[in-house]
This record gives structure tokens, C-alpha cells and sequence, in this order.
């Protein structure tokens, strides 16, 4: 409890006026003679105390009055009953928000300068010796960041190392952290103090998911309880620009294809921009925009050409022009994995000595589209030459119209499809579904995605002269580019195929149908690698698939898709963990990941029972950059990227709101500081409380000048010349001088 103009309380010395008015204004009864006073002497000895007691009770209230008007003059505050009763010493913690939005250039100084300035404040106001935590929102942590210190040395270390960072914010989750840090602590006062830009996405998730008071126990309604100081860093932004996503769109990332990197572009500020935007392929600048009319508030997206030039890890970079408010939002990384030169094997059952009558005529071609570098290296082969060579180190097979294979070959094919192997068959002539059931049977089913039974044709005898091609999975990553439009596969006509048995019972994907709702195009996957049937020749006899412009694109992106050059691209928010996840089979003892810095980590992957773990988490990825993940020990050598990049919604502008922020923080108290350069209007303003007491103070003494009004009319004795002095009872009241016995 603290007066603001402690001055005024001088004021209550005129409480001694009305002592000195009672003393001076004592009366002596007069003394007059009378003949007797054996009947009045009792009466006036009892009228004397009534008076005293009426005199001392009014002198009281007019002194209360004279008070309580000092005392609300000096304009009184409080800031807690604990404060004013206690003897214990006070704890605080302070919250600074790192977080990328504050490295905006606000009012010509980053806003993180202003922060950092207003921590040495509070740290100069909280007396030594007082137990003080600091807590960072984002980037490393600091080993005595979130503990309670009695000396100021270890927080000035860690505000001269900490900086801003590229990752967001959870002010909700750290203001948790500050009340658990101070449950801990024996302190009478507790405060926080919030250093932030207050920006509306780090209050995202605390003010959707707060806990009704009634769920919660007593320690942690307390700590909900301690007051709450924020030093709001934000004032005038300087104009910011952001690059927020930047998406690779390609048939498929191979050599020599053409995609386009997708740039957005958002303008944070209200009013309209113009910029320019860089791409960046292995550091080399590849293009540059026209000039990007920004609308105020809002973003556009500019397609740029994107030519693969080689095989490979490629890394790329988007950059903004020129300077704005905040650099941290200006570059985008992006990395993908492109392949060059996939082997492959076209296998018939013997060549033609007329070219375009070999069975493998227009597979050969359509995987080999153009002469020089491509991303197909395709290999045809007899199957008897195919059997004769040492290893297969294709990555797909084509099997094209072969007979069934003998057990030695079908199991080494087996195993090839075992270890990571594609097979995609072709039927055809000497395709007999018998006799390919039976070599099925003997390499235990893995070898068909479904059994097949006989050969159909469209003849006279079926009523019809062809089938068409009436379904295609459109979520099949190799066929969906191929459903718009629907001509594109309607038009392809088949006059003789192998009837697919395919049903939920077989486990095989169904690709593509026939009109009449036969299967045309399975897959299943074997172990690590897959089986894919067509039960149509790739030859003219059979179907006019060869002919169609289907036809090419097709296999190659069947190829793309099952070697995995459309792998998954990992991408990460920085702070954020980048998980990979590893298949059965393929699961490393141990991995080497290269940061940004191109320092390269080894370190282990394995669970408790030391064998090697499903998924790898890797936490440090403060710092925006290509992280690459080489796999060692105990699966085939790989390597995976990852893209970390800014979190996008730092460069938005929107803040809290205030109101709906302190409806939140009930029933901590909430103090705004009003300036973050100079706090000490805020510090005064924790000491002394904003609980204005000058209403009850008013209040009091209007009841008690209403009391001292009652009690001077109700118990002062009626004087003569009153209505009711003529009355025996008004006699009763009048008042008797002092009398005397007359000697």
C-alpha cells in the first residue's frame, strides 16, 4: 500500500483541530444558588457522563473525517495483501522472445536491440540478491536459461550470446514454463515479465486451449495468479517482404527435364510494393524476376523455369532483392534429388531380324525417347543372355511376351525382387497363364501381383470387336497426370488380352480396366520392391496402346515412380525435428548428417535393445540451410535432404489483441508497459498497484459525515425554546445549570 502523493497525508494534522476545539470549548456550568439538591444532585451527575461520552464520539468522527480526506488526497495504491503483510523477498522471471519477427527494423533499431535494452532495465530495478530466471522462446538452449539465479552474472552471459533466431514462437508454452519455475521458489512477490513483439501466432495455441480454473489444483491456480508485465517491442515497421513457400512442380525430377519452382511472394506491409526475386541452382544464379507488383497485405506467386542440368542432390536458393525491415524472411531453400541415367533392362524372348517385329520394338523406344543424355539407360536383352550376366544392378526390369521361367531362374528373379528389385511383365504370345501360375507357385507367389487365367479376343464370338480402356487410378502417383482428359486413355483399344484374376483376396492394386471392367494394369508390392502385369501385348497385334500418345509418357513415369525418383522431399521449420522414417529392411546402424555449417556429425541409430531404430530424429536444426543425411552400417549407402527454412507466419504482421489477451491472463494481473525504452513508469506503476483507492476513501467519508450528522442530532439534549420545551417529557431534556448548596 503506497501513496503516489505521499505529501498529502500532512494533511491528516488537522485531525488534532477538532481536539483542540473540544478542549477550548469546554464549558463550566454556572453555580446558582438553591435551596435544596438532595433530589437533582443524581440527575446531573448522569447527564454529565451522557455528555462526555457524546462529546469524545463526535471529536472521534470529525478527526476520521479530517483522515480519510489526507489519506485519499496523497492518492493511495495497493499492490497485493501479501505484499503489504509479508516479509519474504520477491522472485521474478523475465520471457524474451528471440523469435525471427523480432528482427524487424522497427523505429530505425531491430526490434530485438529494444528487447535486450529492456531485460538490463528490469534487471537493474529487481534488487540484488533477489532470485531472477530468463527464458528464451527459440534457438539453442542455454544450460542456466530457465533457473532461478540470485546473481545477475549468468543472465548478462547469456543476453551477450543470445540473438535472434529463424524460428517462431510459443509465448503460451514459455509463460507455462516461467509459472512452474516460479511454483518452485519460497518468495513472497512473484512477478513475470514478458519482453515481446506480442505477435498474434505465438498466442495462437495458448488462447485456444486454456484450462478452466475449475480443472485446475491450487498450486496451479497460484501460479496462474502472478502478475504479468509486458514490454511490447513493437511500434512503426519499417516495409518487409517475405518469400513464404517456394513449390517444385516437374512431370519428374530427372536430367534434362523442364519443371518450375513456384515462388510466393507476401508483402507484410499496408502499403504497395514492387521487388525482385533470384533463383539460385548449386549457388549459381539461374534467373531473376520481373518486378513483382506487391499488393498491400497480400502475395503473389511467380512461376519460374526450372531446367534440371544434372543428376544428382540439387540444391536451390529463392532470394529477395535488395534490404527491407527484416532479413531473416528474404531467402527460401528448397532441395531436390535428381536422377540421371536409371538402369534398366528390356528383356524379350529373342531378337527379330526385322527390327520393328521384335517384341521389345516400342518399349525400347518409348523408354529411350531421343538420342544422347537421358535419364533412362535402357539395356535390351535375350532372356537367355539376361540369365548369363553375374548381377543384375537394374533398377527395373521390363519382362516383355516370355515364356514361364525354369525354378533356377524364376528364383533368382525372386530375389532380385526381394532385395529392391521392380519386374514389370508384358504379356503376350507366349504368355500362358497355366504354366506362369505354376512358376508363381514355386517362388512362394512372389513373383505375379494376381493369377491369371485364359486369353480373351475380341472376335465374333465375343460379340465385339475390342475393348477400350475405361478406368485409371487417378491416385496412382505414375498415373494421375493422365486423367484429363479422359481421351487420353478412352482412345487406347485392346483386341486380345490375359484375364487378370485380381480381387481384394490377391492383394494387388488394379491400375487400370477395361470397359467391361476387367483388369488391365496391376501392381503389388514384394518385399522391397514390386510386380506390375499388363495383360496386353506392347505390340500392334494385340492393342493400339503402342500408337497412342499414352503410350511413351507412360512407362517412363511408371519407371520414375518405381525407382523412387519422385521421392519424398523432406522440408523442416527451423527448431522444428526432421524425422526420416526407414523401411524394414533398410534401417542403418548409424547416419552422418552435414548441417549448413558442412561441419559433418556421426551419430547413432539405434533403439534400447541396440538394433538399428525405424526413424531417426535429428533436433538442431536452428539454422535455415540444406541438411543432408548420408546412411551408414547395415543397409545400402543413400543419401536424403532437407530444406529448413524461416517459419512463414513470422513476417505476418497481426498482433494479439489486447482485450482478449487479459480476459486469457485472469486472474493474473496485466501491466502494458507504455514505453520499452524507459520503463520506470511501469516499475512504479508494479509497486504501487493501479487498485485506485480514492472511491472507497470518498465513500468513507461521506458515511462518516453522515454518522457524525445522526449523532449530533440524536444525542445532543434539547435546548430551551424547542416545540417540545412546554411538554413534561421536554422538560425532562432541558439542561440544568450546575447547582450549589448555598452555605
Amino acid at each position: 500500500m503506497i501513496p503516489l502523493a505521499p505529501w498529502f497525508l500532512l494533511a491528516a494534522l488537522a485531525a488534532a483541530v477538532p481536539v483542540i476545539l473540544h478542549m477550548i470549548n469546554r464549558q463550566k456550568a454556572k453555580d446558582l444558588p438553591f435551596s435544596t439538591l438532595r433530589f437533582l444532585r443524581v440527575s446531573v451527575q448522569k447527564t454529565r457522563r451522557r455528555r462526555r461520552i457524546h462529546d469524545a464520539a463526535l471529536m472521534l468522527v470529525r478527526m476520521a473525517v479530517l483522515v480519510l480526506i489526507a489519506v485519499g488526497l496523497s492518492d493511495l495504491r495497493v499492490t497485493s495483501f501479501k505484499s503489504f503483510l509479508g516479509r519474504g523477498d520477491s522472485a521474478a522471471v523475465i520471457i524474451l522472445d528471440n523469435s525471427a519477427s523480432m528482427g524487424l527494423v522497427d523505429e530505425n533499431r531491430v526490434r530485438f536491440e529494444t528487447a535486450l535494452s529492456a531485460v538490463k532495465q528490469i534487471l537493474a530495478e529487481i534488487p540484488e540478491g533477489n532470485p531472477v530466471g530468463l527464458i528464451l522462446t527459440s534457438g539453442r538452449v542455454f544450460p542456466e536459461a530457465g533457473k532461478l539465479h540470485r546473481t545477475r552474472d549468468p543472465l548478462l552471459e547469456i543476453l551477450n550470446q543470445c540473438a535472434v533466431t529463424y524460428e517462431g514462437a510459443n509465448l503460451g508454452l514459455r509463460l507455462q514454463q516461467a509459472r512452474r519455475l516460479l511454483a518452485g521458489s519460497e518468495a513472497v512477490n512473484k512477478d513475470i515479465y514478458l519482453v515481446s513483439d506480442m505477435q498474434e501466432r505465438s498466442w495462437r495455441a495458448a488462447l485456444a486451449e486454456k484450462v478452466p480454473d475449475e480443472q485446475l489444483g491450487d498450486d496451479e491456480r497460484k501460479a496462474r495468479a502472478v502478475p504479468l508485465s509486458i514490454v511490447d517491442c513493437a511500434r512503426t515497421p519499417q516495409s518487409n517482404q517475405a518469400i513464404r513457400e517456394v513449390k517444385i512442380e516437374a512431370a519428374v525430377p530427372v536430367a534434362g527435364l523442364q519443371g518450375k519452382a513456384l515462388v510466393k511472394v507476401y508483402n507484410a506491409f499496408p502499403v504497395a510494393q514492387s521487388r525482385l526475386v533470384e533463383l539460385y541452382l548449386d549457388e549459381v544464379k539461374a534467373a531473376t524476376s520481373p518486378a513483382l507488383n506487391l499488393p498491400p497485405g497480400g502475395e503473389i506467386t511467380h512461376p519460374f523455369p526450372l531446367t534440371f542440368p544434372r543428376g544428382g542432390l540439387l540444391r536451390g536458393e529463392v532470394r529477395l532483392v535488395g534490404e527491407d525491415g527484416s532479413k531473416f524472411d528474404d531467402r527460401w531453400f528448397f532441395a531436390i534429388q535428381v536422377d540421371q541415367g536409371i538402369p534398366i533392362a528390356i528383356v524379350g524372348p529373342g531378337r527379330h531380324e526385322i527390327s520393328y517385329l521384335d517384341d521389345t520394338f516400342y518399349v525400347e523406344h518409348a523408354l529411350a525417347p531421343r538420342r544422347g543424355a537421358w535419364a533412362i539407360q535402357g539395356s535390351v536383352y535375350a532372356v537367355k543372355d539376361l540369365l548369363a550376366l553375374p548381377s543384375w544392378n537394374f533398377k527395373v526390369m521390363f519382362l516383355v511376351n516370355l515364356p514361364a521361367l525354369d525354378a533356377a531362374a524364376a528364383e533368382r528373379l525372386r530375389t532380385y525382387i526381394d532385395h529392391g528389385g521392380h519386374v514389370v511383365w508384358i504379356a503376350g504370345e507366349n504368355v500362358q497363364g497355366d504354366a506362369y501360375n505354376q512358376m508363381n507357385e514355386q517362388a512362394q507367389g512372389a513373383l505375379l501381383p494376381a493369377p491369371l487365367a485364359e486369353t480373351r479376343t475380341a472376335d465374333a464370338a465375343s460379340g465385339r470387336d475390342s475393348w477400350h480402356v475405361a478406368f485409371l487410378d487417378q491416385q496412382h502417383p505414375a498415373l494421375a497426370q493422365f486423367a484429363e482428359p479422359a481421351s487420353l486413355y478412352q482412345s487406347v483399344l485392346v483386341y486380345k488380352h490375359v484375364r487378370i484374376e485380381s480381387g481384394p483376396s490377391a492383394g494387388a492394386g488394379v491400375m487400370a480396366r477395361l470397359d467391361d471392367g476387367e483388369p488391365l494394369l496391376v501392381q503389388k508390392k514384394m518385399g522391397r520392391g514390386s510386380v506390375t502385369l499388363l495383360g496386353t501385348s506392347a505390340h500392334v497385334g494385340w492393342t493400339n496402346l503402342p500408337l497412342r500418345p499414352i503410350f511413351l509418357p507412360l512407362l517412363a513415369r511408371l519407371t520414375f515412380d518405381l525407382v523412387g525418383a519422385e521421392q519424398t522431399r523432406y522440408a523442416a521449420t527451423a527448431g522444428a525435428p526432421w524425422v526420416v522414417p526407414f523401411d524394414q529392411a533398410n534401417r542403418p546402424l548409424s547416419v552422418e548428417v552435414v548441417p549448413p555449417s558442412g561441419v559433418p556429425v556421426r551419430l547413432p541409430n539405434q533403439g534400447d535393445d541396440g538394433q538399428a531404430a525405424p526413424a531417426f530424429r535429428y533436433e538442431d536444426t536452428h539454422d535455415v540451410g540444406i541438411y543432408t543425411m548420408r546412411l551408414l552400417e547395415g543397409t545400402t549407402p543413400g543419401q536424403v535432404a532437407c530444406a529448413v527454412n524461416v517459419d512463414p507466419d513470422e513476417a505476418s504482421p497481426a498482433k494479439v489483441d489486447l482485450v482478449e489477451f487479459e480476459e486469457w491472463a485472469r486472474p493474473a494481473e496485466v501491466i502494458l508497459a507504455d514505453d520499452p525504452d524507459d520503463l520506470s513508469s511501469t516499475f512504479r506503476r508494479r509497486r504501487e498497484g493501479d487498485q485506485d483507492l480514492w472511491p472507497w476513501f470518498l465513500a468513507g467519508v461521506l458515511a462518516v459525515l453522515v454518522f457524525e450528522t445522526y449523532l449530533s442530532n440524536r444525542l445532543s439534549p434539547k435546548v430551551p425554546g424547542e416545540d417540545d420545551s412546554a411538554s413534561p417529557a421536554g422538560a425532562r431534556h432541558r439542561r440544568l445549570p450546575a447547582l450549589s448548596n448555598p452555605q
